[in-house]
């Protein structure tokens, strides 16, 4: 027995909770399913650093209350390099002021929580994907088990993937994936009673190829979390923990060690290669990690998702129905979400090799230690606010390069001032 829906979406985490909210609110029917079994499956391996581009879509949903309410860290950052702080004292448009620190245990349940008040969504957790149905070329539906082991088939205008990195229905549909090398490796941990000395702002620090990161959490926790290349894991390896407490020692303004407490065992991954699939593939439309997984020392997976499931909504959601008029949805989704976020993609990719700091980005640092206005900038660029051809325009290049003019003519008058 075959079901109808408008819709199907696979995977009830960020891009697949968002798609199919938003367009269960469109007024059509859709279906969800996720191997996760209840609020307590929640994602294990995630640093949660929601970037401040997802919070347009975040109030959308309506979980900024709920987000607020939970206890969850609304953040904004600053990065330090040998050259200095760069801080953001630029004018905040309140759209996007800020992102969001939350753990998935608290976040993973908020979204299930907006899957079921919609009345047009029908969610079957403890399912797995087993097949994709194909009409003409395009994939209209698919079979699944649910909870109990027995088969089911549905069929929609329009099947969803947002089931994670490793996508199953990526790998039942021969998606194509282009594979990037990352090598870096990452661990961190949960702490309780240490506090930053920049309050509830997330600190960044660059230590020539490696970075390190502490963010403020929900329930008055502290993350420390280090990204560190892969030649150095060996060293890591006997005592993970001590190693990562170790990285932050020493560093400017680092966080007061002295009374905190391990509040989580030691997380992260080994291997943090990164991929990218097209946004659509024979009908199929392509969310979240699914669609595209960056090394995660960007903090773009959720904000991402979040983002990516909005324009879905917003591109398809009117036109589904009319098989035309879904192709042509599905193609105007395919072309935004290239546009807004591959040269992002790029970018991070670019920096997860295990390099050092490039003459551009070391000058760009300089500058935004130098100009505010260029600080400003580089945290809506890093913040996924802005495009790279909008951050990297002619007016700020210009900027760039006079700061360090003015760097170099200063360390040239330090030279001859020496006896």
């Amino acid at each position: 027995m075959t079901n109808q829906f408008d819709v199907i979406v696979v995977g009830a985490s960020v891009g697949g909770a968002t798609a199919s909210v938003l367009l269960a609110r469109q007024g059509l029917k859709v279906l969800v399913i996720d191997r996760k079994r209840g609020a307590e499956d929640y994602k294990r391996v995630c640093t949660t650093f929601i970037q401040r581009s997802a919070l347009p879509t975040i109030r959308k949903l309506g979980l900024k209350d709920r987000l607020d309410a939970a206890g969850a860290v609304q953040n904004n950052a600053v990065f330090w390099t040998e050259y200095g702080w760069i801080k953001d004292d630029g004018p905040r448009d309140p759209e996007t002021a800020h992102g969001y620190s939350v753990r998935r245990q608290v976040l993973d349940p908020l979204l299930l929580d907006l899957i079921a008040a919609e009345p047009n969504i029908t969610l079957h957790l403890g399912a797995s994907l087993t097949g994709l149905i194909e009409d003409g070329g395009l994939y209209r539906g698919i079979e699944w088990d649910d909870a109990s082991g027995a088969t089911h088939a549905a069929r929609a205008s329009l099947v969803v993937l947002a089931d994670g990195r490793n996508s199953p229905g990526a790998k039942l549909a021969g998606v194509p994936t282009r594979n990037r090398d990352n090598q870096r490796f990452v661990y961190y941990s949960y702490y309780t009673d240490m506090p930053l000395k920049t309050g509830k702002v997330a600190q960044f620090w660059q230590v020539g190829r490696d970075m390190g990161f502490a963010y403020p959490f929900d329930d008055g926790l502290t993350m420390l979390c280090s990204f560190v290349t892969q030649d150095q894991h060996e060293a890591w390896a006997p005592d993970r923990r001590a190693a990562l407490e170790g990285f932050f020692k020493g560093l400017p303004e680092a966080p007061d060690q002295s009374a905190a407490q391990p509040a989580s065992e030691m997380l992260g991954m080994r291997k943090l290669n990164d991929y990218a699939r097209p946004a659509v593939w024979k009908g199929l439309a392509l969310v979240g990690d699914a669609c595209m997984s960056c090394d995660p020392m960007s903090g773009v997976g959720c904000g991402f998702a979040f983002q990516a499931a909005d324009w879905l909504a917003e591109e398809v959601g009117p036109a589904l129905g009319a098989r035309g008029a879904t192709v042509a949805a599905l193609e105007r989704y395919r072309r935004k979400h290239r546009k807004f976020l591959a040269g992002h993609e790029y970018f991070i990719q670019d920096a997860s090799n295990g390099r050092a700091p490039n003459l551009l980005e070391r000058m760009i640092s300089r500058a935004a230690v130098a100009d505010a206005e260029v600080a400003h900038r580089l945290h809506l660029f890093i913040g996924r606010v802005t495009r790279w051809n909008e951050f990297l325009s002619p007016g700020t290049l210009a900027r760039i390069l006079r700061a360090n003019i003015a760097y170099a003519m200063k360390k040239g008058e330090a030279f001859h001032a020496l006896p």
